[in-house]
């Protein structure tokens, strides 16, 4: 299942990687496409801006000479002369009419055409008004678009009566097309001349209806276009200061190429706009292939890896057939393994010290002590109020030797035993337990491991009866002195509380011994409540008793719990319909703060003891 999920991850991955690449490269190609073709566009109109000034230039100097020669020329036959040669050179020039013309709009041209031209007054009043060479374009009478170049006399011209004052040359836009541009994009592109408003002076290509009949691009721009590449104050300021520039747009649903450079010419630019299929067509497909590609191979590794999961899972599937035979073998095997060992053991366990968890199976009592499966950390604490240590080992409680790390500290190696031996803490059960480890992680770690419990018969409860106060069930002073120097061995911190027990005698005059033994009884089983597992109770003979409690407690502690103590000790006694009231004097040592020395802490706690007896005399006098 997570193998899956991992797949399913993996494969989502490539799929967004493989999106992300394709929109990434794509942007990256559009964005090569738009610079190379800008930088191509600016070259191409640069060229036609070169030659467009060069036939300007041939214009204003025709007509600057013209203006020279009306100097020296005093008759009219000498004009009609010059006049009938600039006619013969109407063909190789491609002009469209060569004249002369007054404030009044009078002409005469070099084919001796004369007359008036209000078609044309705008141009020669823009000429007037600036007194300067003029260049524009106007609608002929006849309805044809033309280009015309005029400049004023040096001094007015008198002609079969009629006085000029300017000279022009005009052409056909079609024909300062051809000569200019030659259609460089046929009707996908537009060319224009504007001024530094971006009010059209001239259009070279009028084949595209970009513009349509608008008079100022820069106007048309802000309302029509959307800008992909640059942004229309960069193109307005760039227009404006005559610099060179390009930009890609949207306009009517369709794509452009925009580029703009100075003519040269007043402040005037020349504009290119381009639809972007007429330059991209073939970036666009060689980029689409690409993506085509690149899709295909996505395509080819996502069925390879859907391949190669399907071959893992059924390779896996095979491998769990494979591996629940073995198991099921073995699983025999083990059966018979443990029915054997059932015949020899009381119990055993199996944890999983991973997850905290337990196995259980008991073969000597037909009421297991544990459930059958259940959290190993409970366990440990059920077991170590029922049983207790008898092993010399490090730590002597069962609540540390089976804790998980320490479990995990001893069985490093697979050859590695620990061996504890416990007895019940209110029977005669006495065991020895045998843990090894039967896996291990991948640093050599134990997981699980097994208990084996086995009983260890009369030796242990013979050993036990020698250190047990017959009567009360408590550890006697033999096994007292034996815990004393094995604490003192190991230098484990521990307080050491004397008690004894106050008008004890009065009860066994009164009521005899059995009550007394059973009062006596009666106050082993309040010290054992006063006490945990780790503690120990003792009865030292008669009516006195001690207890270890190991812990490093400081003073007020200490005394804390001796008033615990005598508070349990001091309630009534309720025995065989009697009420009984006993007192108790105590006295505690703690080692190693007021001495190292087990021998002298006996003696401290048993003269503390009989130092506050005797103030408890004192005080019943």
């Amino acid at each position: 299942m997570k193998k899956s999920k991992n797949i399913i991850l993996l494969t989502i991955t490539i799929i967004a990687i493989s999106l992300f690449g394709i929109n990434l490269y794509h942007n990256y190609i559009q964005q090569e496409i738009y610079e190379k073709n800008s930088d191509h566009l600016l070259a191409t109109y640069e060229q036609v801006n070169r030659t467009f000034m060069l036939f300007s230039q041939r214009n204003w100097n025709v007509l600057s000479d013209w203006n020279g020669n009306l100097q020296y020329i005093s008759d009219s036959d000498n004009v009609e002369t010059v006049w009938k040669d600039f006619a013969s050179r109407k063909k190789s020039w491609q002009y469209s009419d060569f004249y002369m013309f007054n404030e009044s709009c009078d002409f005469i041209t070099a084919d001796n055409r004369q007359g008036t031209a209000d078609s044309i007054q705008n141009v020669f009043r823009k000429m007037y008004a600036s007194g300067l060479p003029t260049l524009s374009d106007y609608t002929a009478s006849s309805g044809k678009q033309k280009v015309v170049f005029a400049i004023p006399l040096s001094k007015p011209f008198t002609l079969n009566g009629t006085t000029y004052t300017g000279v022009a040359v005009s052409y056909a836009v079609s024909t300062v097309e051809s000569l200019i541009s030659n259609n460089v994009y046929g009707d996908k592109s537009s060319c224009y001349i504007t001024n530094k408003s971006g009010d059209i002076i001239l259009s070279l290509e009028p084949q595209s209806d970009f513009l349509s009949d608008k008079a100022n691009v820069l106007s048309y721009l802000k309302e029509n276009a959307s800008f992909s590449e640059n942004n229309f104050n960069n193109i307005k300021q760039g227009i404006s200061t005559a610099a060179k520039g390009c930009a890609k747009l949207q306009c009517n649903k369709d794509e452009y190429y925009l580029v703009w450079q100075p003519v040269g010419l007043n402040d005037w630019s020349i504009l290119g706009i381009v639809e972007t299929n007429a330059v991209n067509s073939g970036d666009e497909q060689i980029l689409h292939f690409t993506i085509i590609m690149i899709v295909t191979l996505a395509v080819c590794l996502l069925l390879l890896l859907l391949r190669l999961f399907l071959l893992n899972a059924k390779m896996r599937l095979q491998h769990q057939q494979t591996l629940h035979r073995l198991l099921m073998s073995q699983k025999e095997t083990t059966d018979q393994l443990f029915y054997g060992m059932t015949r020899i053991v009381d119990r055993y366990a199996v944890i999983d010290l991973a997850r905290n968890q337990y196995e259980y199976h008991e073969y000597s009592s037909p009421q297991p002590l544990y459930p059958k499966t259940g959290s190993y950390t409970d366990m440990v604490h059920n077991a170590s109020r029922q049983y207790f240590v008898l092993s010399e080992t490090e730590n002597l409680k069962l609540e540390h030797l089976l804790n998980k790390k320490y479990l995990q500290s001893v069985l490093q190696k697979k050859d590695d035993i620990l061996k504890i031996e416990y007895s019940g803490r209110t029977n005669n059960e006495y065991k020895i337990m045998s843990i090894v480890a039967v896996k291990w992680d991948e640093h050599n770690i134990p997981q699980r491991v097994m208990m084996i419990a086995q009983d260890l018969g009369k030796r242990r409860e013979l050993e036990n009866l020698a250190n047990t106060d017959s009567m009360t069930g408590l550890f006697n002073e033999r096994c007292f002195s034996t815990i004393l120097h094995r604490n003192e061995k190991n230098k484990h911190p521990f307080v050491l509380y004397y008690l004894d027990l106050d008008h004890f005698k009065p009860v066994n005059d009164t009521y005899g011994h059995d009550m007394g033994d059973k009062l006596l009884k009666e106050v082993a089983g309040r010290l054992l409540e006063c006490t945990r597992s780790k503690d120990y109770v003792f009865r030292i003979g008669g009516d006195e008793f001690a207890l270890i409690i190991h812990a490093n407690m400081d003073e007020l502690l200490c005394e804390q719990t001796k008033l615990r103590i005598l508070h349990s000790l001091l309630r009534p006694y309720k025995i065989d319909g009697k009420t009984l009231h006993i007192g108790a004097s105590c006295g505690y040592a703690i080692y190693p703060d007021d001495s190292d020395d087990c021998g002298k802490i006996r003696i401290l706690a048993d003269q503390r003891m009989y130092a506050e007896k005797e103030k408890n005399h004192q005080r019943q006098k």
